[in-house]
């Protein structure tokens, strides 16, 4: 095989990389020798080069199975994260929801029962423990009149009719 000759650099050196000075006939004569290296390793090689390239190609892929699967687990877990911090956003603020309608219908509740005069807790509170207080009192008089004996009632007599002068 002939070698040709490139402008100034001189002969080409087999073996040379491609690059921005090499002409494009020269890139593809290397290109296509190449191949033909290829070709001539699968020929000596044969079933070798084969089973070796089913190996590589197994590994090839457990590697990407790998890697896809250690990226999805990843996405996974950034979902489930979002999604609970989400929940939990929605839960809170449904909660803080539901107590402000609470307050809202007790409010209206007890204007309405208080307008119809119908006393509020407290005040039911307030008057049992006045009552609490009054029989109380009740029982302290009651425990002290029984204590102080009774004084007979003294009968009285008419008195004498007047002498008539």
């Amino acid at each position: 095989m002939a070698v040709r000759k490139t402008g100034r650099k001189g002969r080409r050196a087999p073996g040379r990389r491609i690059g921005a000075e090499v002409p494009i006939v020269d890139a593809m004569h290397q290109i296509w020798l190449a191949g033909m290296g290829a070709l001539s390793r699968v020929q000596k090689e044969g079933p070798r080069a084969f089973e070796t390239l089913i190996v590589d190609g197994a590994e090839f892929i457990g590697q990407g199975r790998v890697a896809a699967e250690k990226i999805l687990r990843e996405a996974i877990a950034t979902v489930q994260s979002t999604v609970d911090e989400r929940m939990k956003t929605t839960r809170d603020q449904a909660a803080e929801t539901w107590e402000g309608l609470e307050k809202l219908f007790q409010g209206r509740v007890q204007r309405v029962l208080h307008q119809a005069g119908v006393p509020t807790a407290t005040e039911i509170r307030a008057l049992s423990k006045r009552v609490d207080h009054l029989n109380a009192s009740v029982e302290q008089l009651a425990r002290a009149r029984r204590a102080t004996p009774r004084r007979r009632a003294v009968k009285r007599t008419a008195p004498p009719p007047a002498a008539a002068a």
